[in-house]
């Protein structure tokens, strides 16, 4: 979490706490961050976020990066950053909508 918050002061980047802003992930759409995670394809992500019935903010390893995987990638600044805003802003929805448009909301109004 430390690292996160000097991630984003380094970036200038102030978000006060309990913000409900997942920028710069995914258009800043909540939505799309909280159910499909932080890139558009899983074999760029260290995790993924877990269907929402599994309770909170789950989510769970992709395999890719070390640790777990100790010849995988090694996880970026931006892949803690990700965790921690998904930690701390996805748990506020109480019980997260489904997406009724076309799609799966990441193609609305632009491919994010």
């Amino acid at each position: 979490m430390k690292k996160a918050w000097m991630v984003l002061f380094a970036l200038g980047i102030a978000l006060p706490v309990g913000a409900q802003s997942v920028a710069p992930f995914r258009g800043n759409d909540p939505f799309v961050f909280c159910t499909q995670g932080y890139e558009l394809t899983v074999a760029q992500m260290c995790w993924k976020p877990l269907p929402p019935f599994t309770g909170g903010a789950a989510w769970t390893y992709t395999w890719l990066c070390d640790p777990p995987n100790y010849y995988g990638r090694s996880w970026t600044d931006r892949d803690w950053l990700a965790l921690s805003l998904y930690e701390s802003v996805c748990p506020l929805a109480m019980t997260p909508g489904a997406w009724t448009g076309p799609g799966d909301g990441s193609q609305v109004p632009v491919q994010h």
